[in-house]
């Protein structure tokens, strides 16, 4: 024997507008309680009709009376489709409830320098979220954010380096290319320092995959100074380069600026050279992406924190 062809599955909508017209007693104002048109509501009714091979409501002139079955199916679905249309409000209500975690990536130097202040005061304001901070290499920073790993990400970005188009970029401040030296270093009483005077004493470099590693290497290229560097140690860890350089291990370059800690003891800073172009860092998202409220609030914090101040 053939399969019966049904016309369509249930809809919330069908059974939406035959309750409120079974209620309402009247297409019209069934209509305009659901905020739709009389031939959408009617069709809806005669829809679910169809689909259950029976008539639901008879009209007899303006006014709607159920039959039989009509009566039965709104006993039935009333208490269920009254319980669909609050789920919205119950989730939201419910949900605040809820534990709230917020995971921010950031590369080292900026979660050690840069990050505390915003963290301490978001915690504060916002005692119910647990603030996750993860600390890893740029790479590793815009791949968390892009798998989702991570809410948010902060980051120094070069303007040569290509963008991921999957991440949204707000730019927060700048960072600039510093010499860092003992305080009674010879270099650190120059008014101005050559590349051809970095060669002549031990250095500390940046990790290779540093943006500060790439721009001391594009300096030395453009002197013909390549391979000349005593190097003595190699860390992408900004604090490691602060505690070696002031005790006297060597100087580094890298990019520095606005740091929240107190400057480390024996340790003398300085701009290299201010027609280096500065480092920009970014605040990232996933681009499209629904943000919740954590992020958002954490965010705007970064901003007002953080941000280059308009003058």
């Amino acid at each position: 024997m053939p399969r019966r062809t049904r016309y369509k599955d249930l809809q919330l909508g069908q059974l939406r507008s035959f309750l409120v017209a079974a209620t309402e007693g009247n297409f019209t104002t069934a209509a305009k309680a659901l905020g739709a048109s009389v031939p959408t509501v009617w069709q809806q009714v005669r829809s679910l009709e169809r689909r259950l091979n029976t008539s639901l409501l008879w009209r007899r002139g303006r006014e709607l009376q159920l039959t039989q079955e009509g009566k039965l199916l709104l006993e039935l679905i009333q208490p269920h489709v009254s319980g669909l249309d609050s789920l919205e409000r119950m989730f939201e209500t419910r949900r605040s409830d809820l534990p709230q975690q917020l995971t921010v990536a950031a590369t080292y130097y900026l979660l050690s320098q840069h990050l505390p202040g915003p963290a301490q005061q978001f915690t504060h304001e916002h005692p119910k979220v647990r603030l996750i901070l993860r600390g890893s290499l740029w790479p590793d920073v815009v791949r968390l954010v892009e798998r989702g790993e991570a809410d948010l990400g902060v980051v120094s970005y070069a303007p040569e380096e290509p963008r991921s188009p999957y991440l949204t970029y707000d730019h927060l401040f700048d960072l600039q290319f510093m010499l860092l030296t003992a305080a009674q270093h010879p270099l650190a009483r120059k008014k101005q320092v050559t590349p051809q005077e970095l060669v002549k004493y031990p250095i500390i470099l940046s990790g290779k995959e540093t943006f500060s590693y790439k721009t001391l290497e594009r300096i030395l290229n453009r002197h013909d100074l390549s391979g000349q560097l005593q190097v003595v140690m190699e860390s992408p860890n900004t604090d490691i380069l602060r505690k070696y350089v002031a005790r006297g291990l060597g100087i580094a370059l890298t990019y520095l600026g606005g740091e929240d800690d107190a400057p480390t003891p024996g340790l003398s800073l300085r701009t290299f050279d201010p027609n280096v172009e500065p480092l920009p860092v970014f605040i990232v998202v996933r681009k499209d992406a629904y943000l919740p409220d954590a992020v958002t609030q954490f965010r705007g914090m970064l901003r007002r924190l953080l941000g280059v101040k308009e003058k």
